[in-house]
């Protein structure tokens, strides 16, 4: 009896030895991917994933993940440190995102602003502001707020077909 507990520390020592959980960085401080994003998972447990072309996919994690979350369906880039755990599951902390489209069509997102009897769109990253047309009634009530806009350049502006509320101002 006494020599099995004698043993136990080894044992446990032996087979603690590198985790699955641990990752390992395969990528520069910070990459950037393009994909598809898809919520996954419970409420109790929800994961944000980012599909790329090829099919590969990310975990997306950090700060950002929630509000990312949100766009589910769109296109989106991600930027971020990429890590890739022992099980080969790649996993990028999201420090910044863009919108880039939604249901195919070129988006952004941004804060609603109406300027001299006009909208625009000031982008949440950096960027000139977007000059909008064809914003409908109720797109026009969440002025201030963060929303995305989807449709097409004509002209010199941006012609809104769809939208969508993130945060209300």
């Amino acid at each position: 009896m006494r020599l099995n507990l004698l043993l136990v520390p080894l044992v446990t020592a032996s087979c603690s030895v590198g985790s699955a959980s641990q990752s390992v960085s395969v990528a520069p401080p910070e990459s950037c991917l393009t994909g598809q994003i898809f919520s996954v998972g419970t409420d109790f447990a929800p994961a944000t994933i980012l599909r790329l072309d090829g099919g590969e996919e990310a975990h997306i994690t950090g700060d950002r993940e929630n509000r990312i979350r949100v766009l589910g369906g769109t296109v989106v880039t991600v930027c971020g440190e990429l890590t890739t755990d022992a099980r080969n599951v790649s996993t990028i902390e999201a420090q910044s995102f863009e919108l880039r489209a939604v249901d195919g069509m070129t988006a952004y997102l941004g804060t609603l602003q109406e300027v001299d009897g006009g909208w625009q769109l000031n982008p949440e990253r950096s960027g000139a502001p977007v000059p909008l047309s064809g914003v409908p009634e109720q797109l026009g009530e969440a002025e201030g707020s963060l929303v995305w806009v989807a449709g097409n350049w004509e002209d010199e502006t941006f012609s809104v077909k769809s939208f969508g509320l993130m945060e209300r101002s």
